[in-house]
């Protein structure tokens, strides 16, 4: 069994993904000296960790990774950069860092990208570059993704500012 999982999930969810009874997820949560009740989140990296220990082959979904580290990036430094395409994803937002960011205002009406929640604005940069550089993703495949984003990091409006802004750049870029 092979399991991609999002950048952070609650015990509970963590054992709906990895196909396991809750108490067993806790257990080795336990053992590890994590919080361990269901509604306690852990990391990625952390539910990676447990799904090894069950014997199930795990990773993170990249796009998660990639908001982390533009995330922690802008909020507490330099991270480590993320390998893979998650670090392709960072190299290629932060390449192209203020062509995205003017393109995301050019839709965002009454909003600089200064003034959106860190969370909101990365994942825009984020959706924005996938649109622009790799047309083998689908437009509905990158929205959701964004969407799905927003809704798990970010506040309750952000999932549908999120949509709006990035519908109406998939317009422009992909017709």
């Amino acid at each position: 069994m092979s399991v991609t999982l999002p950048g952070s999930l609650t015990v509970a969810e963590l054992a709906g993904a990895l196909e396991r009874e809750v108490a067993s997820v806790s257990a080795v949560l336990e053992e590890l000296g994590e919080p361990s009740d269901p509604d306690d989140v852990v990391t990625g990296a952390l539910a990676v960790r447990v799904a090894e220990i069950l014997g199930i082959d795990a990773w993170v979904e990249p796009r998660d990774l990639a908001l982390e580290y533009l995330y922690a990036r802008e909020t507490r430094g330099e991270p480590a950069m993320p390998e893979g395409r998650a670090g392709a994803i960072v190299d290629g937002v932060l390449t192209r860092l203020e062509d995205l960011d003017h393109r995301i205002e050019s839709v965002s009406q009454h909003w600089t990208v200064a003034r959106m929640p860190v969370i909101d604005r990365n994942v825009l940069r984020i959706g924005l570059w996938e649109l622009e550089c790799e047309p083998e993703v689908p437009t509905a495949v990158i929205l959701a993704e964004a969407v799905r984003l927003a809704s798990t990091f970010s506040t309750e409006r952000s999932a549908a500012f999120v949509n709006g802004v990035l519908s109406s750049l998939a317009r422009s870029v992909r017709g």
